[in-house]
């Protein structure tokens, strides 16, 4: 039925969002996976006879049912634990800091000594609390990657400094290679510091779920301030946050 045709529409705009961000030189296996299911959805609804045909070739000997029957197992299992993990991120976005609590701010790229614009939405984001929260320390984390010239958490702490908020409340955290390490380096801050083990981290919203997992592994007791995201990143980021979750529940490793 032509009606069909009407999937393109979801498709081709899905295509779009997991495309266009590699022009931003944002290119990772979020929006890699996004397009190739994006081509294959497109593929099936152009040309669902050749589909179909080659599913009943398939389906005609014994290894191909039993091939068919996994990959069906398989999709039903993924699309199962995306929209379980999905709704587990959304919910931990919503899950506001019942009181003041120390901010850790979780590190991304910084290009050259200046915070990328990602990195740059996380800090407006924990100026935003600070300023509301005077009485709040902050944890600012992330070593030195490639492309960076000091470490994230020192340009942090220069970023926060530089609009307003008193040096003497920020702690760098300036080791850390992964978010893991974010978490279990300020965990040692904190406890240095007498601060305590309830924290707000700061990131952004896909990231905020992994992010309290990671926490409550080193015994912290995470809620969520949310940096803005763009929204033509978010398809991508959100798809890349299902990977790193199965990394993390499934395969045991963060």
């Amino acid at each position: 039925m032509r009606s069909r045709y009407l999937l393109l529409i979801p498709e081709c705009t899905l295509l779009f969002f997991f495309t266009a961000p590699i022009l931003k030189r944002i290119c990772n296996p979020g929006n890699l996976c996004g397009i190739l299911v994006c081509l294959f959805l497109l593929w099936v609804t152009v040309f669902p006879k050749h589909f179909a045909g080659i599913i009943s070739r398939i389906w005609q000997s014994i290894p191909g049912k039993i091939g068919l029957s996994a990959v069906s197992v398989c999709v039903a299992a993924g699309l199962t634990f995306c929209t379980v993990m999905s709704v587990q991120m959304v919910r931990t976005i919503r899950s506001q800091p019942a009181s003041p609590q120390t901010v850790v701010v979780l590190g991304c790229k910084v290009r050259g000594t200046v915070p990328s614009l990602m990195l740059t939405r996380r800090l407006n984001a924990a100026k935003e609390y600070l300023d509301a929260n005077p009485a709040v320390f902050c944890v600012v984390t992330g070593g030195q990657g490639a492309g960076e010239d000091i470490p994230e958490g020192q340009a942090m702490k220069t970023w926060l400094v530089e609009n307003g908020i008193d040096a003497h409340r920020i702690y760098v955290e300036d080791q850390s290679k992964d978010t893991q390490e974010n978490l279990r380096f300020a965990a040692e801050i904190l406890a240095q510091h007498d601060l305590g083990t309830d924290i707000v981290i700061v990131t952004d919203g896909f990231h905020e779920y992994r992010a309290s997992l990671l926490a409550e592994q080193e015994g912290l007791h995470a809620s969520a301030y949310s940096a803005h995201t763009r929204p033509l990143f978010v398809p991508t980021y959100w798809v890349r946050e299902w990977m790193a979750l199965f990394q993390l529940l499934v395969l045991g490793h963060g």
